[in-house]
């Protein structure tokens, strides 16, 4: 009989903690939850730009040791490994030891040619990078007839002019359009130059060093596709650059007599002079 009644009152209990615990169910309530175990959810920390007790110049954002320099984001040296070529390139982009590779220049004066040698994919990967951060100012073509470019302040540079293939000019050194691509040109005078109001702003907050290389690059590539002739073809690929070129001068011709008959239409037509009945006199 004790067993009989010690049995009923655990189940009675049993069916009540499990009506607690759905009636419970969904309910909201002010109160904190039951943390049965905490799990260091409540365990102090620092938010950035706040006071710390804790160290001695009461700032909680740490300053990096004096004269340290980053080396990598990963705790390994991935040196001599081709699958860490990524983290190679961080490592290098962090110590930046070719001044002239990451800033275009060598001390106060640009450098001549790009110190990196460049595959068909980087020029198509320039070619994307430049029609979407050059092309709408200085046109698709490097002409300076970018459809901004038309409408700006001043006039927009083209890539064919002389002084931008001329070695002995500062605008025609691959270290002067990659440093100005991520700086812009600024006003005011040279000894004095204002970025803020600039006449170009610069891009290296879009264009990684790498992609601006590759824009130079696709620049040269405009250049020489203007100042050669079919003869600087190769052999195997001059019909079908002939037939392309063909197309391309048939298409502009039908498009600008198409533009040529549009305007014609649009003209308002001549007005028309009257027929005047000329009179005869004599009648008596």
């Amino acid at each position: 009989m004790k067993h009989t009644h010690k049995f009923q009152f655990v189940a009675l209990a049993g069916c009540a903690a499990f009506g607690w615990m759905g009636g419970c169910r969904g309910d909201r309530t002010p109160e904190p939850p039951h943390q049965f175990f905490p799990d260091l959810d409540d365990a102090p920390k620092w938010n950035p730009q706040t006071h710390s007790e804790f160290f001695s110049d009461g700032r909680t954002m740490r300053q990096p040791p004096e004269h340290a320099v980053a080396f990598g984001r990963e705790p390994f040296v991935p040196d001599g490994h081709d699958w860490a070529a990524e983290w190679v390139q961080q490592r290098a982009d962090l110590l930046k030891e070719n001044p002239g590779y990451y800033t275009g220049k060598d001390g106060d004066k640009y450098i001549e040619k790009a110190p990196v040698a460049f595959t068909d994919a980087d020029l198509l990967r320039g070619q994307e990078r430049f029609n979407i951060y050059c092309g709408v100012c200085h046109g698709l073509e490097g002409d300076g007839q970018g459809m901004v470019g038309k409408q700006w302040s001043k006039p927009v540079p083209s890539f064919h002019d002389p002084k931008y293939t001329d070695p002995k000019q500062v605008q025609g050194l691959d270290g002067y359009i990659f440093f100005t691509a991520r700086n812009g040109v600024p006003s005011g005078p040279p000894e004095q130059p204002d970025y803020v109001k600039s006449l170009m702003p610069g891009y290296k907050h879009a264009l990684s060093v790498e992609d601006t290389w590759r824009i130079v690059a696709y620049i040269r590539a405009l250049q020489q596709s203007r100042n050669n002739s079919l003869n600087d073809v190769p052999e195997a690929q001059r019909d079908k650059v002939r037939g392309e070129s063909t197309k391309a001068d048939a298409d502009a011709k039908a498009a600008a007599e198409a533009a040529k008959a549009a305007a014609d239409a649009a003209k308002p037509a001549a007005p028309t002079t009257p027929a005047t009945t000329p009179t005869t006199g004599g009648g008596k």
